[in-house]
């Protein structure tokens, strides 16, 4: 073995002992749309990059239950989104309330301004651009509300109602 060979690896060791998860904690969430799948919600994460290195979010899958009882569809997508080293970055998840929940989840939340949301799930994060260590299935569970205005003015765009 060379002494460049041996000198690539320790770094590699040294660098891969070093490592730290990137912390995720939750945001906030905004309705975007009313389409003929339902309501469009974006989840919004906030990404802390602790490590020295740029980390890339490869796939995010989330699951989001309202109110703690109306599970929502899986969601899957592929933000591919570098963080830069030590730095804070916002990443988004679409996430679709189906028409057939958004009455009771409306009629079940009446009597408050907000309604609860728990998103559940994993991330697969890679680690150095240049040496492409990879994590999967990272953790994801954070709670968060929403403003319930937003889904009944959503709900109003699609079918109108008094």
């Amino acid at each position: 073995m060379d002494r460049r060979s041996f000198l690539l690896g320790s770094g590699l060791v040294v660098v891969t002992g070093c490592v730290h998860k990137p912390t995720m904690e939750l945001h906030h969430a905004e309705i975007r749309s009313a389409g003929p799948a339902g309501i469009g919600m974006q989840v919004f994460l906030r990404v802390n990059n602790d490590n020295s290195f740029d980390v890339q979010v490869r796939n995010v899958r989330v699951q989001t239950t309202m109110a703690g009882r109306w599970t929502l569809p899986a969601m899957s997508y592929s933000p591919n989104q570098w963080l830069p080293a030590d730095g804070t970055t916002i990443v988004s998840a679409p996430v679709i309330i189906p028409w057939g929940l958004v009455g009771p989840l409306l009629a079940e939340t009446a009597a408050s301004p907000t309604i609860k949301y728990r998103v559940r799930g994993e991330a697969d994060v890679t680690a150095i651009r240049s040496v492409g260590i990879r994590s999967n299935n990272y953790p994801v569970d954070e709670e968060g509300e929403i403003p319930r205005i937003a889904v009944l003015q959503a709900a109003r765009t699609m079918f109108p109602f008094n």
